[in-house]
């Protein structure tokens, strides 16, 4: 008898006729930005024109009742650990509540332990410093825009979809326009040329690849592809490009000839342009319920001919169980209690014999909540989700939602009303089923609570990132996240959580515009370009001091206030004596009258003096 060191993946090919000798498949999860169903022809004639999305439709096991979170960086933080993104640590897109727990395992860390390549290109939108980059969390090849897309804040200044510097394995890369039978330089064509050429790299290599592909496209603001027909919308162009680089992808994987043993996943992020109720950031179906495409031709899923719709309740934290179950991964070493995975395996489901579906799975129910604060609260936006099976049958699809601590429950099952327009929580038969969804919600609330008075805290003076920018993105409870915020002289000032990584001097340097643009301009001049699709031209501020804070708990270690040089590029603060461990920081500028003016929006730390070299 041949043993074999993958035992799942041994029993899926024992199962689906595929020799071992063809090796693991390789796994690419696609992922766009703030589209749902609308978005694709294969459900919407009169929309978008995607037929090579609409092909993948027809040749997958289609997830239809398959559910994320109803923003970004939650849907991505459960996702990569298969953990309620909130446990995790990520409950919004900024405030430094986006950053996913330094001590969370991803998605990468499984696919890497197992022998996997892998890379991530495009939008991370879980942390852009250490210890939260995408490097720091298991990805070794990573092509990515910082922030939550080009043109948010912390991103290189003046990024847009059609002219972009993108930071490619840590060097700066300008786009343009490839040889990829696309017209035209645009990002989703630059990320998916990074992704193939990792595919490439690793196929020479006979070593499987997990490439994660979560494009930023088609999230706002829309710039018109140049490769757009005419006559459309910039959106619709977007995603017509979206479906055009799909095409290249699927016939790269069949050129190469790993197709039929590559496990390719598509889906969305968030609800949006969709028939159902509510939209992104809504708590209702709308806001969560999204496509999900699944092709592995080898594994007996789909194939041509062979597509399928599979309507179990299915979410974003169940696909790391169901990765690890059918590719037999064998989880990290010592995953600690507390980081214990939520989601299930959904991959007994996938064959076609009922007896081996899990009753735990059946029985299991699925919270999902739109929280964006800056601290959690009880009963804020919240859907808890169940299937109820008789025999290997579906007979309801509950949805227990709520908006907020001060408005009524209310009950919904889609199985007969898909767009939630009757509430049943009056019918007294229903009792029983709302009172065990309300308990389901008090076991999710419970987890939720044991860490939410952590914060996640940017590690500064770490080898691994010898300068840290601070941006005003990650100012907690205020909004100054895009970098059209910055151009208009946004106004606010709120703390950074952070943590030294050793004791001793650093050095800050608080500026009103990003270092890549300091030979264009200075603390009280206006950048000459507009940005984020602004219509205004940037203006000038009138700064005359800043002000700088650091404190843990009652210490203050500085709380210092400093004249500014209104030529300079920025105002420069020395703090000796820092302490090894956890502080906020906090930072002003100010005009003439005392007055705040303004952020500011960056402030480079560093525990080395800060030089014109540097």
């Amino acid at each position: 008898m041949v043993k074999c060191p993958w035992l799942g993946f041994c029993l899926v090919a024992a199962l689906s006729g595929v020799a071992f000798s063809q090796g693991r498949p390789n796994v690419i999860f696609v992922m766009p930005d703030d589209i749902s169903h609308n978005a694709f022809s294969y459900y919407n004639p009169n929309g978008p024109r995607t037929p090579n999305i609409d092909k993948l439709a027809e040749q997958s096991v289609r997830l239809t009742d398959f559910h994320v979170s109803p923003t970004c960086s939650p849907t991505r933080g459960a996702l990569m650990t298969g953990r309620f993104n909130d446990v995790a640590g990520v409950w919004h897109t900024v405030f430094g509540r986006y950053q996913l727990r330094a001590d969370e395992i991803t998605m990468a860390d499984v696919f890497k332990a197992n022998g996997y390549a892998t890379g991530l290109f495009f939008k991370w939108h879980l942390g852009d410093n250490y210890p939260f980059r995408p490097k720091d969390r298991g990805f070794e090849y990573v092509a990515w825009t910082k922030g939550g897309g080009t043109g948010q804040q912390p991103d290189y200044w003046g990024n847009t979809n059609n002219s972009a510097s993108i930071w490619v394995n840590d060097s700066l890369v300008k786009m343009t326009d490839e040889e990829d039978g696309i017209k035209g330089a645009f990002t989703t064509n630059f990320f998916f040329n990074r992704a193939m050429e990792f595919m490439d790299e690793n196929i020479q290599k006979n070593k499987p690849f997990f490439a994660y592909i979560p494009t930023a496209t088609a999230h706002s603001p829309h710039c018109m592809p140049p490769d757009a027909r005419d006559g459309i919308k910039a959106i619709t162009g977007t995603v017509e490009n979206i479906d055009k680089n799909m095409g290249r992808l699927i016939k790269f994987l069949d050129d190469r000839g790993i197709a039929k043993n590559t496990l390719l996943i598509f889906t969305t992020d968030n609800g949006s342009s969709t028939f159902l109720r509510g939209g992104k950031g809504s708590h209702y179906d709308g806001g969560t319920r999204v496509p999900c495409f699944v092709r592995w031709e080898n594994g007996n899923l789909g194939g041509d001919g062979k597509g399928r719709d599979f309507t179990p309740l299915t979410a974003h934290i169940d696909w790391l169980p169901t990765f690890m179950d059918i590719l037999g991964f064998a989880d990290v070493p010592n995953r600690p209690e507390k980081l214990k995975i939520h989601g299930q395996s959904f991959k007994p489901f996938l064959d076609a014999a009922p007896s081996n579906d899990p009753a735990e799975y059946k029985n299991r129910a699925v919270t999902i909540v739109n929280m964006r604060t800056e601290n959690v609260e009880k009963f804020k936006q919240l859907s808890v989700k169940k299937d109820i099976w008789e025999g290997h049958a579906i007979t309801h699809k509950w949805r227990l939602v709520r908006k907020d601590r001060n408005s009524n429950w209310e009950l919904y099952d889609v199985l007969t009303d898909e767009v939630q327009a009757k509430d049943v929580i009056g019918n007294s038969a229903n009792d029983v089923i709302v009172a065990e969804l309300q308990k389901e919600y008090e076991k999710w609330w419970a987890l939720v609570k044991e860490r939410s008075d952590e914060y996640t805290r940017i590690i500064l003076g770490h080898p691994s990132e010898p300068e840290t920018r601070l941006n005003s993105h990650d100012f907690h409870n205020t909004y100054i996240w895009n970098q059209g915020n910055v151009a208009s002289g946004a106004k606010g000032s709120e703390f950074i959580a952070i943590e030294f990584e050793k004791p001793g001097t650093y050095y800050f340097d608080l500026r009103r515009w990003p270092k890549e643009i300091e030979d264009q301009t200075t603390l009280t001049t206006a950048a000459p370009d507009r940005v984020f699709g602004s219509r205004r031209n940037p203006v000038a501020l009138a700064i005359t001091s800043a002000r700088l804070k650091i404190w843990n708990g009652d210490k203050i270690y500085v709380d210092e206030k400093k004249d500014a040089d209104p030529k300079a590029d920025g105002v420069n603060f020395t703090v000796e004596n820092l302490p090894k461990g956890p502080a906020f920081i906090q930072t002003w500028f100010y005009n003439a009258s005392g007055d705040v003016e303004g952020a500011v929006y960056y402030n480079y730390a560093r525990p080395e003096k800060i030089t014109k070299e540097n």
